[in-house]
């Protein structure tokens, strides 16, 4: 946690472990937010062929090993593979 700071956005990478196992039936999705259909790559489906997902989030404040965060769209408890800082060009 050292270095992260109140204030900053981070980048969090995690791990959709419960999601169906990918199908060519997901490659083809109709958000909620559409009304027409679209490709899986051009969507934030968590049913994807690699069940990677990404989210940028607002650090609150970090309290021992724990970093609060405004932003998330992952469930309690799913599995956190990396953070990042995120880095806006200017």
């Amino acid at each position: 946690m050292k270095d992260i700071r109140a204030g900053q956005r981070i980048v969090v990478i995690f791990h959709f472990d419960r999601i169906p196992e990918f199908t060519s039936e997901f490659l083809v999705q109709t958000p909620p937010h559409h009304d027409q259909a679209k490709g899986v790559f051009s969507i934030c489906s968590p049913h994807r062929p690699n069940p990677i997902g990404m989210s940028v989030l607002d650090v609150l404040w970090i309290e021992n090993t724990v970093i609060h965060v405004k932003g998330m769209d992952m469930l309690e408890g799913t599995p956190i593979l990396d953070i990042k800082p995120h880095i806006e060009e200017k």
